[in-house]
């Protein structure tokens, strides 16, 4: 099956792209009826992303600055070396909810539908896109499973479907059921056991395409859960 791939795959093209975008999108967002606030929300996604993409390249060099700094202290000669090098804080920012990517996509999916979408307005917001294949057919879920906050936290990569749907058995002796529906790449169960009952949850995912699942359910992954 065809899809087009709007957003591209690495951090550093995923920041070009998203400023272009939200740029693009405060020039043609009114005129394709997009509410202001959307817009302005969509500038402070990308905003965030940019600032933190270089506060991680900041703070990666400061963490080698800082081992070099250790090494010194331990091996180095009698000469006098400068202190400890100064940490720089996260520039301040508008705060945003997690997802920046997955509101983009949404939102380019219902440009993408606009009557009103025209071959600049499709070039000035990126929305041009490359088409690949994914095999929905036989498509698997890859999920993983761990331990987040006490509770099992799922994740995984949409590979240009709509949703995951998720079910678990939680050993209470009703199999597998049905859990959640969720559109994002990642789901925290709530669910846990009695205050300190270990049990051992499985679960199996399944991609979703235009509410329809497809593909095939995942290998059953199993993870100890004790209650709290």
């Amino acid at each position: 099956m065809k899809h087009e791939k709007v957003v591209p795959g690495s951090d550093i093209s995923k920041k070009k792209w998203v400023i272009k975008f939200a740029k693009g999108l405060g020039v043609h967002g009114l005129d394709l009826g997009i509410p202001p606030a959307t817009i302005t929300a969509t500038k402070a996604d990308a905003d965030y992303f940019s600032d933190l993409l270089t506060y991680v390249e900041t703070t990666t060099l400061y963490s080698s600055n800082l081992v070099t700094y250790k090494n010194d202290m331990i091996s180095g000669d009698s000469t006098v070396i400068a202190d400890i090098p100064a940490f720089v804080a996260m520039p301040a920012h508008v705060a945003v909810l997690p997802g920046i990517f997955t509101r983009a996509r949404i939102l380019v999916a219902s440009l993408k539908l606009n009557k009103k979408l025209s071959p600049v307005m499709i070039q000035d917001m990126g929305l041009e896109g490359s088409e690949i294949i994914f095999d929905f057919d036989n498509i698997v879920v890859n999920a993983k499973v761990e331990m987040r906050n006490s509770h099992p936290y799922s994740h995984w990569n949409h590979q240009g479907t709509d949703a995951v749907d998720i079910k678990c058995d939680y050993d209470d002796k009703l199999g597998m059921v049905p859990v959640e529906r969720i559109s994002s790449v990642h789901y925290m169960d709530p669910r846990l056991p009695a205050a300190g009952v270990e049990v051992l949850y499985k679960y199996q995912y399944r991609y979703v395409v235009k509410d329809v699942q497809v593909g095939n359910w995942s290998d059953v992954i199993s993870i100890a859960v004790k209650g709290i």
